[in-house]
């Protein structure tokens, strides 16, 4: 165990991680691993390993409370991000695909799934350009069905049924796949 896994030290650090929730998640990791590295240094120059010895040195570092205060007063804090957009989006994308049987709905909700997920900060572009292409497929699936001529694409009643249900489900599983990369990102 590094001196840094002291019970004292990990509950130090997660009190200013409780207190500097208001930062960015990337600025309050940069906080937490440069006081982690400060403490470390500071607990190897005073060859600090009893508790008193570590409460001594965590006291001069100061409150959490006040680390936290003094750098969220350096930086405005991290905006909220709404719960609402990203649920209407995966709803939106979960039935752009079966609305598409009513081109007149399915289009405008396909547009507006794939500009709010364009638009949102949760997901990488890996995870839209899944959406995207999952969001697409029905679209993709109707025109070759009915834009291409008959005699082409003849899949017969018991083929285009189960390619239509699988078609039809893509879109639903983007939406529960973007679901977890949002939940594995936050």
């Amino acid at each position: 165990m590094t001196i840094t896994e002291h019970p004292l030290v990990k509950k130090y650090l997660a009190a200013v991680a409780r207190e500097s929730a208001g930062l960015s998640p990337e600025r309050r990791n940069e906080l937490l691993a440069d006081l982690e590295e400060h403490i470390a240094v500071a607990l190897a120059e005073e060859s600090a390993s009893g508790d008193d010895e570590i409460r001594a040195v965590l006291a001069r570092l100061g409150d959490p409370r006040t680390i936290a205060a003094t750098v969220l007063g350096d930086e405005p804090p991290a905006p909220q991000v709404s719960r609402v957009r990203p649920l209407a989006l995966l709803v939106l994308l979960a039935v752009a695909g079966p609305l598409m049987v009513f081109p007149l709905l399915g289009l405008p909700a396909l547009i507006c799934a794939i500009w709010l997920l364009w638009t949102a900060p949760q997901w990488r572009n890996r995870d839209k350009a899944i959406g995207t292409a999952a969001a697409l497929a029905p679209l993709l699936f109707w025109v070759a069905q009915f834009v291409v001529s008959a005699g082409t694409l003849n899949f017969g009643l018991g083929a285009f049924i189960p390619a239509m249900l699988a078609v039809l489900a893509l879109p639903v599983a983007a939406a529960v796949y973007l679901l977890w990369a949002a939940r594995r990102r936050s």
